[in-house]
């Protein structure tokens, strides 16, 4: 069968690139060997949000009574918690199922294998096509020392599918992925240790947005140990070694090890057809092209990034470059976000404070919306270009913060001198006046603030 472009792999960037394809003109065929939607419908991004979404209803049923609510006993049926999750997961899946078909994109379940530069062989049967594109994402990073059968360790794809709540649950890893387990789980009932090797959690992000979640993590239940190193895990006993090389064994009934991800890709198939990677992943040019110009390659398994809203947008891109209306792909402007309760959030450059670079913080304690709703214990950093009188970048912890995030990236990907941006009237009272509050009080002109 005749294609012009087959996917092998129906995650973000696979499917993506898939429904674009077709969309403009295309004939798309889509190779999925497991289950369509991929590490972030199964087993990442959807499961996890609908568990931190149990999460914050018992957070807010704890907190009720601030409110002049009395809710009683708190109990969590946590069997009606991952029946919600998993129900939520199946509903995702089909919905994308269902575009796919929309957009007569060709359907395979199989392992998709690239025999030549215009083949793709999936259970016995050659698809010939103009285009390939490789999207076949990534596994959870195991350390070598604990390749072993244990029923106490876990990854994050086992984690995520559990049908019983644990009592014990120590997480290997302070990033984004250990941290939202933590507050899931913390918030379930269950008693939570974080353990980082490096000396603060999240350490990519600025020593005071760390400070201050670590701060809400803890009392909220979490113990977070940092500067220890994992030695073993064996018989539900972690070995761990303190900073001053102290040897000490703590006993949980589950351990998550959660210290990355690594790319998901053949690599003795890829040398048989040419294809170039690295041991981080597939490599590929800013059109998402492989050394083969007629193979791409998007999402985990490009080793770029593992944040499903990157996939996605290199799948955009790889497609139209397909199509004949190239545009490169750019990684200058991606917001993250970590769903703790409360969140972390950041986008752009945190260059060091100078005679160029002003650095303002801004409290939503100064936010109308966050007093009401008492939820106004966090703020926000901004770095500012002096010369230009531009955004480069902005890092906020608070409730919300995920969804403020992006009028900060929109900025800071336009260009929009913060004068301007701090003159569009807000609505009000909501938490993204934050934004122009922020922008104010960066010109000297904050109204609703003084420092």
């Amino acid at each position: 069968m005749q294609y012009d472009l087959v996917v092998i792999g129906a995650g973000p960037g696979g499917y993506t690139a898939a429904i674009r394809a077709s969309q403009l003109g295309m004939k798309v065929a889509i190779v999925e060997r497991d289950l369509i939607g991929g590490i972030c419908v199964n087993w990442g991004c959807t499961p996890s949000k609908a568990m931190i979404s149990s999460a914050k209803y018992v957070r807010a049923a704890r907190q009720a009574a601030n409110y002049g609510i009395n809710v009683g006993e708190i109990k969590v049926d946590f069997a009606a918690v991952a029946a919600r999750r998993d129900k939520v997961i199946t509903d995702s899946r089909e919905e994308i199922r269902g575009l796919l078909a929309h957009w007569n994109v060709d359907m395979f379940q199989g392992y998709g294998s690239i025999l030549g530069q215009h083949t793709v062989l999936v259970e016995g049967q050659n698809l010939d096509t103009k285009n390939i594109l490789i999207a076949t994402g990534s596994q959870p990073l195991i350390p070598g020392f604990l390749q072993k059968e244990d029923p106490c360790i876990v990854n994050s794809n086992k984690l995520i599918t559990i049908k019983e709540l644990p009592a014990q649950l120590t997480i290997v890893g302070g990033g984004i992925i250990g941290l939202e387990f933590a507050t899931i789980f913390a918030n379930l009932g269950t008693k939570v240790r974080v353990i980082e090797m490096a000396e603060r959690i999240l350490s990519n992000l600025d020593p005071e947005i760390t400070a201050a979640i670590s701060k809400e993590l803890t009392d909220s239940g979490i113990e977070i140990l940092t500067s220890h190193k994992v030695v073993d895990i064996g018989n539900c006993l972690l070995t761990l070694q303190s900073p001053d090389g102290e040897i000490q064994e703590l006993e949980s009934n589950l351990n998550l090890i959660a210290i990355g991800r690594k790319a998901v890709f053949d690599s003795e198939q890829l040398k048989a057809v040419g294809i170039d990677f690295t041991d981080k992943g597939v490599s590929v040019n800013d059109f998402m092209q492989t050394s083969l110009n007629n193979v791409y390659a998007v999402g985990d398994s490009t080793g770029k990034s593992i944040l499903a809203h990157v996939a996605i947008q290199q799948g955009m891109v790889a497609a139209e470059h397909m199509a004949g209306q190239p545009r490169e792909m750019s990684y200058d402007v991606i917001p993250a976000v970590v769903y703790t309760l409360p969140e972390v959030s950041l986008v752009g450059q945190f260059p060091a404070e100078s005679e160029f670079v002003q650095v303002v913080k801004f409290p939503f304690s100064a936010n109308l919306r966050a007093n009401i709703e008492g939820h106004n214990g966090g703020f926000v950093k901004l770095w500012i270009d002096k010369a230009e009188g531009t955004l480069l970048g902005a890092q906020l912890v608070g409730e919300y913060a995920g969804e403020i995030i992006q009028t900060y990236a929109n900025i800071v990907a336009t260009k929009t001198p913060i004068a301007e941006m701090a003159g569009i009237i807000h609505a009000h009272p909501t938490y993204n006046e934050i934004v122009r509050n922020s922008l104010q009080h960066a010109l000297g002109k904050a109204i609703e603030y003084v420092e």
